[in-house]
């Protein structure tokens, strides 16, 4: 157990660089809308991380909550794109 939670550490740190990166340089807005849900993603997974390295389940509604605020966001950006493009 004490090697892995460093190991999730440095994993998701490095995911997270990455979509930053897909954030900054995306060309086009569609780009940096699935960075931005996938920063949320990987923030839910360091959450759930840290609850696990805890053993504490207190934070299960916040990772409920924000697992439907990201579903609802990513079917309104859905919906917008089909809207535009025919």
């Amino acid at each position: 157990m004490s090697l892995v939670v460093p190991l999730v550490a440095v994993m998701l740190a490095a995911a997270v660089l990455v979509t930053v990166l897909r954030l900054l340089r995306g060309p086009t807005t569609l780009d940096r809308v699935v960075a931005t849900d996938m920063l949320l993603a990987l923030t839910l997974c360091s959450l759930a991380a840290l609850a696990a390295a805890r053993v504490d389940s207190s934070i299960t509604p916040v990772l409920l909550i924000g697992t439907l605020l990201g579903f609802v966001g990513s079917v309104a950006v859905a919906r917008m794109v089909g809207r535009r493009d025919p």
